[in-house]
């Protein structure tokens, strides 16, 4: 049965705390990308029971939804729903180590555009594949014309960058297009190849001194300069007495960035500055003609420089030893991909394809690919489980063409071994890819539609190593799990309702208490400053103003989640009761200064347990409000709540929900 995104949104929007609680949204392949205000007022446990979601993440600053093929649906629906605030976008937000920022920006940048880019790579692999085995000739028309149309993409990718990275640092779009633009028009890419003309140097001392004497000669300068729009007789490119130094911007990444990083500080101090009658026109002008000059003498060879660092580390290290740097690479690349970082390699490998004309790693990521396939391969054929098999078969299908995440968090995870088994065979195939130096010859999401862009001609030896190398890999993931196997019983352990005794659940009309968990004055909810927990959309409870800062189990259950600012504790009792405890308004921006969380997630706790002190003066000294919220986030499963409002002392009887 078809899943209907348009509900499935709706309960996303109210499980992650509504429209209000949302700075921005963008996704990849397979997920949805939020940045909220409040990570506490997410509750993760029923989120990952909405039907269409895969699993529920937060990683670098983000709460990610897992979705698998249909995000792209998923993602229509939830944006009809909400409104992103494009100003907040690029400051708002928890803040986050320099690591989980570096890989937030790279996939905001990278994500809406990955696909357009592979597809031009794609069709350089077929028409090169074509050529190979003479179903098309280089020379006609046809050949020529899908050969420059799939390296539009690489040769504009400053401007996609451009455009990305402007929503990314709220830049004006257009501003950054244009200065991007700027950056490969004909004029400059005529002065960098007269220059490559005149710089030219020979091994060959009569070769350069021929190079030389033609480039001398009057009519032939003319020639080049008039007709092929060529300025050999140019001077040196300076801007006011200061040199340029000439490179080349098409496929350039990690200039752009820099240039549309600065622009958003340009562009505020002139939106400050100017007024309102000429900002409009006067703040883009001046971002164009201050940030082009800045970036071709400061960022262009800062940025080359880094780029081509990072570039020369990997390359140094892979050709240390292929094979080591393949098993490596099989081995923890799924891995990376369940944290989120695996982002952070796309820009050594674009600057590869432009710096060499192919990509190391690309060869040897394919493994891990198609060993998580074979992986979820093995599942389905061993597994007893109906739903399991259904799942396995259509994530294992997802994977072969480079999806993995719904393999990845829908079966191997779950059921752990796989998960193993997918890794190790992927380091075994990696290993083999690096011993025959298999490449990729362009810009790739590896998968089984994707192949031909690993072939070249002249470089059949590497192409067939690469094919050994997914086979082997894909072979031994399914052969792994067979033989390793998993336990039934776990196949749905991830799944939290699954996890209660179900004896121990409430039965229709059925109450069960939820003592108090701090020592206060309890106030109805709609009584607190925040919306979000007011108006109900959280769920029914109650707020305590505290009178200590101390907060206690009022059930025995589970800790289901503890947030890293330890201002907020999610919990699941015994009976089937969720429940968030959310300390204070405002209080993420402390980052969890003031407070300290004595359980961690996954904890099982009893009632009356410590679990949270806090400092209520120093809450008091930077105006928070301690008021704390109680809440049953799982409200609709019930009938009745019912809860005091009157001086209460931890422990005491707070909330009664009957089934």
């Amino acid at each position: 049965m078809a899943i209907d995104y348009a509900q499935s949104a709706k309960e996303i929007v109210k499980l992650i705390g509504g429209d209000d609680n949302v700075i921005n949204l963008t996704h990849c392949a397979t997920r949805l990308r939020f940045i909220l205000k409040d990570f506490s007022k997410v509750n993760k446990t029923t989120l990952s029971r909405v039907k269409g979601v895969i699993t529920v993440l937060e990683s670098s600053g983000q709460l990610q939804v897992v979705i698998g093929n249909h995000v792209g649906d998923a993602y229509q629906e939830v944006m009809k729903l909400i409104h992103i605030d494009e100003k907040a976008s690029a400051s708002a937000g928890p803040k986050v180590g320099i690591v989980s920022r570096l890989m937030d920006i790279i996939s905001s940048i990278f994500v809406p555009f990955i696909y357009p880019l592979a597809a031009c790579g794609i069709l350089q692999g077929i028409i090169s594949f074509l050529s190979a085995i003479e179903v098309m000739d280089p020379a006609s028309g046809t050949y020529r014309i899908l050969n420059f149309v799939s390296w539009t993409g690489f040769t504009f990718l400053p401007v996609m960058v451009a455009f990305t990275a402007a929503k990314k640092f709220n830049v004006n779009p257009f501003t950054a297009v244009i200065s991007a633009c700027a950056l490969v028009c004909p004029d400059y890419m005529n002065m960098l190849t007269a220059n490559k003309i005149a710089t030219l140097n020979s091994a060959d001392p009569a070769i350069h001194k021929l190079m030389q004497e033609a480039l001398s000669n009057p009519e032939m300068a003319t020639v080049l300069t008039q007709l092929a729009g060529i300025p050999v007789t140019a001077p040196n490119l300076d801007f006011f007495g200061i040199p340029v130094q000439y490179l080349s911007y098409t496929a350039a990444v990690i200039p752009i960035i820099l240039m549309v990083w600065a622009m958003s500080y340009v562009q505020r101090f002139f939106e400050r500055l100017l007024p309102l009658v000429i900002r409009n026109l006067f703040t883009p002008m001046f971002c164009i003609a201050i940030m082009v000059p800045l970036t071709l003498l400061v960022f262009g060879p800062i940025g080359n420089a880094i780029g081509g660092g990072i570039g020369n580390v990997y390359n140094y290290l892979y050709h240390l030893n292929p094979s080591i740097a393949g098993f490596v690479v099989g081995a923890m690349w799924m891995p990376l991909v369940t944290l989120g970082v695996h982002w952070g390699i796309t820009p050594v490998t674009v600057g590869n394809y432009a710096t060499l004309g192919y990509d190391t790693f690309t060869g040897l990521q394919a493994s891990p690919v198609f060993a998580m396939a074979g992986a979820v391969l093995g599942v389905y054929l061993k597994s007893k489980n109906s739903e399991m098999k259904r799942v396995a078969l259509s994530a294992g299908v997802t994977g072969l063409f480079g999806i993995t995440e719904p393999a990845i968090y829908g079966v191997a995870l779950r059921l752990k071994r796989p998960m193993l088994c997918g890794c190790l065979a992927g380091a075994i195939g990696g290993a083999i890819a690096g011993w025959f130096n298999a490449v990729s010859w362009s810009y790739c999401l590896p998968g089984i539609a994707v192949l031909p862009v690993f072939f070249k001609t002249g470089h059949m030896p590497q192409f067939l190593g690469f094919l050994l190398s997914i086979t082997v890999a894909f072979v031994l993931g399914t052969v792994f799990t067979w033989l390793a196997g998993f336990k039934e019983d776990d196949e749905v352990q991830d799944r939290p309702e699954d996890k209660d005794d179900e004896s121990q659940l409430l039965a229709a009309g059925e109450s069960a208490p939820i003592t108090s968990p701090l020592k206060g004055v309890a106030i109805e909810l709609a009584e607190v400053k925040d919306e979000a927990f007011s108006s109900g959309l959280l769920g029914q409870g109650v707020a305590i103003v505290p009178q200590e800062g101390k907060v206690y189990a009022p059930f025995s259950g589970r800790v289901e989640t503890v947030l890293p600012s330890q201002h907020a504790i999610g919990l699941r009792s015994e009976s089937g009761i969720d429940l968030l405890i959310h300390v204070g308004f405002d209080t993420v921006k402390l980052a969890g200064k003031g407070f300290n969380a004595l359980v961690t997630e996954g904890d099982e706790v009893k009632q009356g347990q410590l679990l949270i002190e806090f400092d209520m003066a120093y809450l008091a000294s930077q105006d928070i409000d301690a008021t704390t919220v109680i809440v049953v986030t799982n409200s609709e499963e019930f009938s009745l709540i019912n809860s005091q409002h009157h001086d209460v002392n931890s422990g005491d009887e707070l909330i009664t929900v009957t089934r």
